[in-house]
């Protein structure tokens, strides 16, 4: 028979075992660090980020190196290109000067450039909203050029890439997203100011708002105070990317910045400084494909956001913000390439701070099937008869094709294990499974915390 002692003992033990075992919940900024730390672990993220929820940061910090060769670390002041996200910019600085009564968004292009073919036609509203059928130079520049591209170019040597490109679309109609479009904003901006669209920019933009490290010429920045670009870095491997001189991209992407002067650029989005709240709302307001003036207006799990990404070799950037919340997310990337994103994190980021279902990242390997393999997961599948998602192969590879109510353009599938895929710059996995004869009969797809099971239809 046990004695008293050994009863009240185990009697103790009980009582205290959940408060001995209980962990104090994690924070808000622990959970931004946690998931922050394993994409940077599975080779996802090497950069700086900055979140704020009504005003107050949550995380503020920098991961990876900003120089694979000295491994010099990324820091919270380091700089990096912003790309495209200097169209948010250049848009407000047309808005401003709208309210100055120095020109109209419905002013045609004719009144700026007499010569320009079908100036008449185009509008600078279609030059803000990606709208006015003008060839897009960028087209033409990959790497091959870099011996033009990363030293000074006339302003005269990039209108030739466009100036006499038939239009591709009647102006209004169509959306394609267009560099040359902005570079003409760029040029109207210094004939409306009579000053450098750069000068202008500071002096009505970053001046005001304080941001003292932001600004053009990123390739002549100190080494020590900018990041280097890389299409490809890892823990092994990193192979640079030669970064444009500021004059190719202009007024469409030639931007600089900090995290911190980026967060002075949102609390002017967040508290609607230096333009009037009625021109905020016309940038605020979605036209075709849902993009303003200067913004990508949506939503993630039914809170409206507003953001512009920016993508180019060797860099990636994001600034996304939710006005209904007040949360901003800041993000910059120092590798990627064309297939790149930084969005994906941007849902992970903000369902931590909505509190909504994610997954942390995982560093997964890569492995090989052969055709034969891949054939048995070719078929249509559904979600609840209402979705679907077609499996198909080409060239030796799987790739995820979305149909009906879930479309979206070809994701390629990597294979990670036995009837096990992940997308690669997504923090999604697909796992087949088979019936007892061994035909594959459905996947679950796991994306932001939560799966989902898609039965084969064939």
């Amino acid at each position: 028979m046990k004695s008293l002692l050994w009863t009240a003992t185990v009697l103790l033990v009980q009582i205290l075992a959940p408060s001995l075992n209980a962990q104090p919940a994690k924070t808000t900024a622990e959970k931004l660090d946690e998931y922050l730390t394993s994409a940077q672990q599975a080779y996802r993220f090497n950069g700086a980020l900055l979140v704020a929820h009504k005003g107050k940061v949550l995380l503020h910090k920098a991961h990876g190196v900003r120089n694979a060769v000295t491994k010099a670390p990324n820091d919270t002041s380091t700089r990096f290109p912003i790309l495209s996200i200097t169209k948010s910019f250049t848009s407000a600085l047309i808005l401003m000067l709208q309210e100055r009564g120095k020109l109209s968004v419905e002013d045609k292009l004719s009144k700026y450039f007499p010569d320009y073919p079908n100036g008449n036609q185009i509008k600078l509203h279609h030059l803000m909203t990606h709208t006015s059928g003008i060839f897009n130079f960028t087209q033409m520049i990959d790497e091959g050029d870099s011996a033009i591209v990363c030293h000074p170019v006339p302003k005269e040597r990039v209108l030739e890439l466009f100036w006499n490109k038939p239009l591709e679309f009647t102006p209004g109609k169509q959306f394609s997203y267009n560099n040359s479009a902005y570079f003409l904003l760029g040029m109207i901006i210094e004939k409306v100011t009579g000053k450098p669209y750069e000068q202008a920019m500071r002096e009505m933009v970053f001046q005001p708002l304080g941001m003292t490290h932001s600004g053009f010429d990123f390739i002549n920045l100190p080494a020590q105070s900018r990041a280097f670009g890389y299409d490809t870095l890892t823990a092994d491997y990193y192979s640079p990317y030669p970064h444009y001189d500021s004059t190719v991209v202009y007024s469409a992407g030639s931007i600089y910045s900090t995290t911190s002067d980026m967060y002075k650029w949102g609390r002017a989005v967040a508290d609607q400084q230096l333009i009037s709240p009625k021109s905020w709302k016309e940038a605020f307001t979605p036209r075709l494909n849902d993009y303003g003036y200067g913004w990508m207006i949506g939503d993630y799990s039914g809170k409206r956001y507003m953001r512009h990404s920016g993508g180019y070799p060797g860099f990636m950037s994001e600034f996304v913000y939710y006005p209904g919340e007040d949360i901003t997310i800041i993000l910059f990337n120092n590798f990627g390439n064309y297939d790149d994103s930084l969005f994906p994190l941007v849902m992970g980021l903000s369902a931590v701070v909505m509190n909504k279902p994610y997954d942390l990242w995982e560093p997964l390997q890569q492995v090989k099937l052969d055709k034969a393999a891949l054939r048995q997961y070719i078929g249509s599948y559904v979600l609840n008869d209402k979705f679907g998602i077609d499996i198909v192969l080409k060239d030796d590879r799987l790739y995820a094709q979305g149909k009906g109510k879930t479309q979206f353009s070809e994701l390629g599938l990597n294979v990670s294990g036995e009837d096990k895929f992940f997308i690669g710059a997504h923090n999604t996995r697909l796992t087949f499974q088979k019936d007892e004869s061994g035909k594959v009969v459905k996947f679950t797809l796991r994306e932001l915390g939560q799966d989902t099971e898609w039965k084969r239809l064939n």
